[in-house]
């Protein structure tokens, strides 16, 4: 798939390549010059995945841009046969990029473009990705056992996540399988390694076991508590719908938006629906920095002197069960666009 310009969307977690168009109005212009300019993320930074990587493609007058390929880590993760139309850099070609393969940790971001003479355009940009895009990948034991890798340690989950483990046996690996709180989700035959969604459905701890055996009919078994959370946030769900929505931050009242460019000024706003117990106090984070606080479900503040560049902004409250509600994105703070 390659990247599109920009209509309005909704932004989901995938486990696969995704290349999703965002908002209607342009963001990431054009320089006067021709050529790949990449808005965001802002050079350096570190931001949650899924990370969104906005960029104008711009070719000269008369031109038009006939091809680009973005690698990551110099592997090549999109590519477009055909970009903006014919006319140059009057305007230019905005792009947006989303890759739920630009997984945890340091990338670099290489974008080149021809334009129809075959004249090559480049531009490049570095940051760090944290989050919950860690890695699956879990290496198999030395000895008979399992692997029990992902999610690591202290993450912060909501009611369905990514697990992942790998088992070693005394002989061949013929099944693996998947409980939550003692029951039965996934099986998988023929395979030593279990990528899959944990479903838990609700709220607080839950015992994860994976249970492997091989063909000498040794079991063998790996469990961890895992906390869940109301970390995810209510998308266009109207109050009577079905399935009822769940609690969770709206995002359709959060500001500034996901991904968005801001000033070093800006009003904080946030809503949380659906929640079964009284909201007691919500903060907000720029990064790990307390910019502001309310005592309810509710939050409407302003910030001064923000951070210039890419930089995630985490809205977190609790209940009084001491229930977590948590919404984090990227917000772009004083980015050139």
């Amino acid at each position: 798939m390659h990247a599109v310009p920009r209509p309005l969307l909704l932004v989901t977690l995938l486990l696969f390549l995704t290349i999703i168009p965002t908002t209607v109005f342009a963001q990431c212009t054009a320089l006067a010059d021709p050529g790949v300019r990449i808005c965001s993320p802002s050079a350096n930074s570190t931001v949650i995945y899924q990370p969104e990587i906005d960029f104008n493609l711009s070719s000269a007058f008369g031109t038009e841009i006939v091809k680009s390929i973005v690698y990551d880590n110099s592997k090549k993760i999109d590519q477009s046969p055909s970009g903006q139309e014919s006319g140059g850099n009057q305007g230019g070609s905005e792009e947006i990029l989303f890759s739920s393969d630009i997984k945890n940790g340091l990338h670099h971001i290489v974008i080149n473009a021809w334009d129809s003479t075959g004249k090559l355009y480049q531009g490049a940009v570095s940051f760090t990705v944290v989050g919950d895009g860690y890695n699956t990948s879990c290496s198999a034991p030395t000895s008979p056992g399992i692997n029990f890798c992902a999610p690591p340690a202290n993450a912060i989950l909501g009611s369905s996540y990514t697990v992942s483990a790998t088992a070693t046996g005394n002989s061949k690996i013929v099944a693996m399988r998947l409980y939550v709180d003692n029951k039965a989700q996934v099986t998988q035959t023929n395979s030593n390694h279990l990528t899959t969604a944990a479903s838990v459905g609700t709220q607080g701890n839950h015992t994860v076991t994976f249970v492997a055996w091989d063909s000498g009919g040794h079991v063998f078994s790996s469990s961890r508590t895992i906390h869940s959370s109301y970390t995810y946030s209510i998308v266009g769900c109207q109050d009577k719908g079905t399935p009822p929505c769940m609690p969770g931050f709206d995002s359709d009242s959060s500001m500034p938006a996901a991904n968005s460019y801001v000033g070093n000024s800006f009003t904080i706003t946030a809503d949380i629906k659906n929640n079964p117990n009284t909201i007691t106090t919500m903060k907000a984070y720029v990064d790990n920095t307390l910019v502001a606080t309310s005592n309810g479900p509710t939050m409407s503040s302003p910030v001064e002197n923000a951070p210039n560049g890419t930089h995630i902004l985490t809205l977190q409250a609790w209940d009084t069960k001491g229930i977590v509600y948590r919404e984090q994105y990227n917000i772009n703070i004083n980015v050139p666009h």
